[in-house]
């Protein structure tokens, strides 16, 4: 399908008139040693406007963001701002042209307050600095924005919401007139995420032009007035938002019809061992609670933030150490004092982020898909690499990552492709437990796809899986059974083909279901009130 010209959009949802391009990209390529990132891109950003650009973990997306930033130079094609070329060989000449970035990695000085931060390198005059004239400007810029924050509050005492917060006030003092935002809302809660998107159409109303890269389709869909879709490094189709659904952002990401994003669901049998049991056991003191999970069983534990869902997945794993009760794996009572030990036991957790308790980055594939398994691959003490390699490499191909790479560095994979590692990582050690803690967290619909199926088949295989997510529609959709977490304590457990979303949500908040009917919507990606 051709591109569409983006000259054809209807107004911006802020209610402006559409504008003349700020950035033209056309014939945009860029490759990485031989694998092409992204091939003869056109698009045009306007002012007042947020333009969204979506795609599978990989599609070149975030790559063309920040080309547009700095970050990156194109090898081929043309870059206008306002209508002349520009080729910017680092981020600092395209923030002297009004662009700038906000990443996923936030990039603060954590010593230094709020307000230093926000005009660092662009302090109010110059070297005649003053503080009083910088707590002024500071004032000045959060009345304008509405985001207010306290000037003097070190960086490192904020959420990550509010460090987003400063990277917008920062890069508007620095009068940015294009801002990329690169999956800003990855780690967020639903309130930062409203709250974030209500500084963007803020933005917007004042003509900044906003470059949204994400993966979570509905948001695209509610804030964006233009969604570029790329597969393979192309662009497949531009859209403007009267006509964005998200159905044909998922079809034009895929390449194919999404008939079915869920496995068919394979009851489990009732009279299966169980593979791990808890009993009494306490993740919040005097918040004792009682779990089983059979082989072959998908057991989803759902609930809101501080539910205890993790703290509990810590518990099991041997990572934390529990102060009561009682565990059993595979019918014998255990007491884990380390992951290695719930690891020899066959119970293995991968856990809620892949970047700070998951991976080592700044290593290979191989490294890290190995790392908890060395002693597999050992003679006498000495790693025996022609086996470590095989091993590896034939996971990898279950898991559709590409092995030609093992020595490629993770932490430039595209975060699908990380969490792919991390279960090659978790499934070397060939559990009969497997405790995954957000499993599908910042990975695209593609990825998912597969997750999901992965995780079936591990059930099918006999593994017992103990399944936790935020999103309730992943919960309800693979466990066979769900049991809902308030407050430390396993409150309602919910079992059967058709798991009421609405029962659910009513006990992870603690209300009653009429109360639920005109207060709890089921969101595909967040619980919201």
């Amino acid at each position: 399908m051709e591109p569409r010209s983006v000259s054809d959009v209807a107004p911006p949802k802020g209610g402006a008139t559409p504008t003349v391009p700020v950035v033209t990209l056309r014939g945009i390529s860029k490759r990485f040693g031989g694998h092409q990132a992204v091939i003869d891109v056109d698009a045009e950003i306007r002012a007042g406007t947020v333009h969204a650009l979506v795609g599978e973990n990989g599609a070149g997306k975030s790559t063309l963001g920040k080309i547009i930033a700095g970050v990156h130079q194109a090898d081929d094609g043309t870059m206008l701002l306002d209508g002349e070329p520009v080729r910017y060989r680092h981020p600092a000449a395209a923030l002297n042209d009004g662009i700038t970035v906000i990443a996923q990695e936030i990039t603060l000085a954590e010593d230094l307050t709020i307000a230093e931060n926000v005009f660092l390198g662009n302090e109010p005059g110059g070297v005649l600095r003053s503080d009083r004239r910088l707590r002024a400007e500071f004032e000045e810029l959060t009345a304008r924005t509405g985001l207010r924050l306290p000037p003097d509050v070190p960086v490192r005492n904020l959420r990550l919401a509010e460090k987003q917060e400063v990277e917008i006030l920062r890069a508007l003092a620095r009068r940015a007139r294009v801002i990329v935002m690169d999956e800003p809302t990855a780690a967020l809660t639903h309130v930062e995420v409203e709250k974030l998107h209500a500084s963007v159409r803020r933005l917007r109303s004042e003509g900044v032009a906003i470059v949204y890269v994400s993966h979570f389709l509905d948001e695209v869909v509610d804030l964006s007035d233009v969604v570029t879709v790329m597969r393979n490094g192309r662009v497949v189709e531009t859209i403007p938002s009267g006509e964005t659904t998200v159905d044909r952002l998922i079809v034009g990401m895929l390449g194919t019809k999404l008939d079915a994003v869920y496995p068919t669901k394979v009851p489990a049998a009732p009279t299966a061992p169980v593979a791990l049991r808890a009993r009494e056991l306490e993740v919040r003191e005097g918040r004792p609670l009682d779990l089983e999970v059979r082989e072959g069983e998908i057991l989803g534990l759902f609930g809101l933030m501080g539910a205890g869902r993790s703290s509990l997945a810590h518990v099991l794993a041997g990572s934390r150490r529990r102060t009561a009760g009682l565990v059993e794996a595979g019918g014998e009572t255990v007491d884990f004092g380390t992951p290695r030990e719930a690891i020899d036991s066959g119970v293995v957790l991968l856990p809620e982020s892949r970047r700070d308790q998951g991976l080592f980055l700044s290593l290979s594939q191989l490294a890290n898909s190995s790392a908890g398994t060395l002693d597999q691959h050992a003679r006498m003490g000495v790693i025996q690499t022609r086996r470590q390699r095989s091993v590896v490499k034939q996971k990898l191909i279950q898991l559709n990552v590409d092995p030609i790479r093992l020595g490629a560095e993770v932490g430039r994979l595209s975060g699908g492709n990380q969490q792919k590692i991390l279960f090659a990582k978790c499934l070397l050690g060939k559990p009969s437990v497997l405790i995954l803690d957000e499993p599908t967290r910042g990975v695209d619909i593609g990825a998912k796809q597969g997750i999901y199926h992965l995780i079936a088949d591990l059930a099918a295989d006999g593994v017992a899986i103990v399944l936790i997510s935020s999103e309730l529609e992943e919960v309800a959709n693979l466990a066979h059974r769900v049991a809902v977490m308030r407050d430390g304590r396993i409150v309602e457990q919910f079992e059967g083909n058709d798991i009421d979303h609405a029962a659910v949500l009513s006990a992870a908040f603690g209300i009653s279901e009429r109360d639920s009917a005109g207060g709890v919507q089921v969101n595909d990606r967040r619980v919201q009130t």
